[in-house]
């Protein structure tokens, strides 16, 4: 399904979906074997029916040395190259929504959910405009609550989330010079050191969480162990709390399950109608976005017995190839006056953090 709705990215917003290796090393007595490695990178383009962006392969003690020398050396056997495709998720959402509003949709920014009341086959709510302090009652026929981490605080929520914490580090990539991103195990744990835009971002971790989403920070023992583990397989790079550039962290809003680790949790998706009018949909991951807004919205049109037309979204590009702006791609935009003054005119931009951290 991942895999499916990865080659769908690619065909609706290729400029948010960038080829990149990944290599995956081999080391005796640690992790998979080479073996089990190549027959795992095979499937893997086998799964992608073809449409990879470049076949996985082997790569033989002396290729995986070349490509990175400053690997640990001790125990290592080799390693295999796989493609996927690295993406701006930041821009991934704003040029969602800007192709959500060029159909007729609209986005509205800074606005908060107050209250919601059931009469009669509709929905009142009120929504408060944030900065200006006004509310506007909105009706709907139905609801749909895609709110991730805050989806089981809303009134008429019946979401159970387990929450786990993941959070990344960026590093120059003069400090870590990797041509691709390498993949290295932990435990359970899989870690990426990922090259993007002169540096290299570290992650993940995968740790429960219980605070509210919004308090989310990377703490020192993240930072600490993200550190420590690169260390572990670049003896030579030395990495310090002075070498991290910047860092975030995020939320995992994964379907309840008080059993297994947080690596163990699936990232399947559900979508449930606890009452009329009202659904919840929870758990899923960034790559399946497009297919659970479908299967959403298919099953809200049902319910209202409305006659939609198929979805269209998996075909059609997600922007006009005029309105892919030289501000929308992997690598962030320069931040000249014209680029924050379309974030402002054209993608709702209100605050200084919204241009600098959220386009």
């Amino acid at each position: 399904e991942a895999s499916l709705e990865k080659k769908t990215v690619q065909r609706i917003a290729p400029h948010l979906a960038q080829p990149l290796g990944f290599i995956f090393p081999a080391f005796a007595g640690r992790g998979n074997p080479l073996w089990q490695l190549r027959i795992g990178v095979k499937l893997y383009d086998f799964l992608c029916g073809g449409g990879n962006f470049a076949p996985s392969r082997g790569l033989s003690l002396a290729e995986t040395r070349k490509l990175l020398p400053a690997l640990r050396a001790d125990g290592l056997r080799g390693a295999v190259r796989y493609f996927d495709a690295l993406t701006n998720d930041a821009r991934l959402v704003i040029d969602t929504l800007r192709s959500a509003s060029r159909a007729g949709g609209a986005v509205l920014n800074y606005a908060r959910l107050e209250s919601t009341r059931r009469e009669g086959n509709e929905w009142r709510t009120t929504v408060r405009d944030v900065l200006s302090g006004a509310t506007h009652e909105v009706r709907a026929r139905a609801i749909v609550n895609a709110t991730g981490p805050w989806s089981d605080g809303l009134p008429q929520s019946a979401v159970k989330l387990r929450l786990t914490k993941g959070i990344h580090l960026v590093v120059d990539h003069a400090r870590l010079p990797v041509p691709d991103a390498v993949v290295v195990t932990e435990g359970k744990r899989i870690l990426f050191a990922i090259p993007w835009a002169g540096r290299v971002v570290l992650g993940t971790t995968d740790t429960d969480y219980r605070g509210r989403p919004e308090d989310v920070v990377v703490e020192p023992a993240d930072t600490a162990y993200v550190l420590r583990t690169v260390n572990t397989w670049f003896p030579g790079a030395g990495l310090t709390d002075s070498d991290v550039i910047s860092s975030w962290a995020g939320l995992r809003p994964l379907v309840a399950n008080p059993d297994g680790t947080p690596s163990d949790l699936s990232r399947a998706h559900e979508i449930r109608r606890p009452e009329a009018g009202w659904w919840d949909i929870t758990g899923g991951k960034l790559t399946t976005y497009r297919l659970m807004a479908e299967q959403a919205v298919n099953q809200v049109a049902r319910d209202l017995g409305a006659a939609v037309p198929p979805s269209r979204t998996a075909q059609e590009p997600l922007l006009p190839t005029a309105e892919v702006t030289p501000y929308s791609g992997v690598a962030p935009a320069p931040f000249t006056r014209e680029a924050v003054r379309h974030f402002v005119e054209r993608e709702w931009a209100v605050r200084p953090d919204d241009v600098l951290v959220r386009r």
